[in-house]
C-alpha cells in the first residue's frame, strides 16, 4: 500500500511538470520568465563588471610592487589576474544561478500560478495574490538563502569540481531543499486556509527534480517556471486522491 502511494505521488510529480511545460507558451508565463530571466543576466553582467572593477583596483594598488618585482611582466601578470579573477566570478556566478534565477521566477509567480490555476482549477478556493512588496520579500529571502548555504557549501563546492559527483550532488540538494521549500510556501499562501496543507518533502522531491533540469544547458531557464507550475498540480491534485 506505501509503496502504491509513494509510486501514485511519483506519477502525478511528473505529469505536473509536463503539464506545466504544455502551458509554457502562455503569455503571463513568458512575461515572467522574461523578466526573471533578463533580471537574473543583469545581475552576474553587473557582479562580473563589478568584480573586473576590483581586481583592476586591486592591481594599481599593488602595481608598484608587482613592477618591481616582474619588471615589464607586470602587465601580463594583470592581464592574467583580470582573466583569473572574471573566470572566478564566473564559475560562483554559475553555482548562484539557479538561486538567482529562482528569486527572480519568485517576484512573479503569483502570474504564474494564477495562469495554472485559471487553465486547470478555475472552481477550486483561491487567495487574492499578495502585494508586491510581499513577493519582493519572499524573493529576496530566497536569494539571502542561497548565497548563505551555498557561500558555507562552497569549499565542497569547489573541491566537486575534482570530485564532480560531490559538487554537483550537494548542489543539487542544496537546490531542492532550498527551492521546494520556498515555492511550497508560496503556492500554500494561495490557498485558503482551511484545506490541508502539504507535507514540505514532496516539496522538497519537487524541487530534485527542478535542480535535476537546471543542469540542462537552456532548459534551465525554464526550470523555476515548471518548478512553480508543478508544486500548484502536485498540492491539488494530490488533495483527490
Amino acid at each position: 500500500m506505501h509503496l502504491f502511494k509513494v509510486l501514485n505521488f511519483f506519477l502525478i510529480m511528473i505529469s505536473s511538470f509536463l503539464k506545466t511545460f504544455q502551458q509554457i507558451n502562455d503569455p503571463k508565463i513568458l512575461r515572467a520568465l522574461g523578466l526573471a530571466t533578463t533580471f537574473t543576466l543583469l545581475s552576474i553582467f553587473l557582479a562580473v563588471s563589478l568584480g573586473a572593477v576590483l581586481m583592476d583596483n586591486l592591481l594599481d594598488f599593488f602595481s608598484s610592487t608587482l613592477q618591481s618585482w616582474l619588471g615589464s611582466g607586470e602587465s601580463w601578470f594583470r592581464g592574467f589576474a583580470q582573466f583569473l579573477g572574471g573566470s572566478l566570478i564566473l564559475v560562483i556566478s554559475y553555482f548562484f544561478f539557479a538561486g538567482i534565477h529562482g528569486a527572480f521566477v519568485g517576484i512573479f509567480i503569483d502570474d504564474i500560478l494564477d495562469a495554472v490555476h485559471r487553465k486547470h482549477y478555475p472552481e477550486e478556493p483561491w487567495q487574492k495574490a499578495p502585494a508586491m512588496m510581499q513577493s519582493i520579500i519572499f524573493s529576496g529571502r530566497i536569494l539571502v538563502m542561497t548565497l548563505a548555504l551555498n557561500l558555507l557549501a562552497s569549499p565542497i563546492l569547489i573541491l566537486g569540481w575534482f570530485i564532480p559527483p560531490l559538487g554537483l550532488s550537494l548542489q543539487i540538494i542544496l537546490n531542492s531543499y532550498l527551492l521546494g521549500k520556498e515555492y511550497g510556501q508560496l503556492v500554500e499562501f494561495r490557498i485558503p486556509q482551511n484545506q490541508p496543507s502539504l507535507p514540505a518533502p514532496k516539496y522538497f522531491t519537487n524541487g530534485m527534480v527542478a535542480s535535476l533540469i537546471w543542469i540542462v544547458p537552456f532548459l534551465n531557464l525554464l526550470a523555476p517556471i515548471l518548478l512553480a507550475g508543478s508544486v500548484l498540480h502536485t498540492r491539488l491534485r494530490l488533495e483527490k486522491v
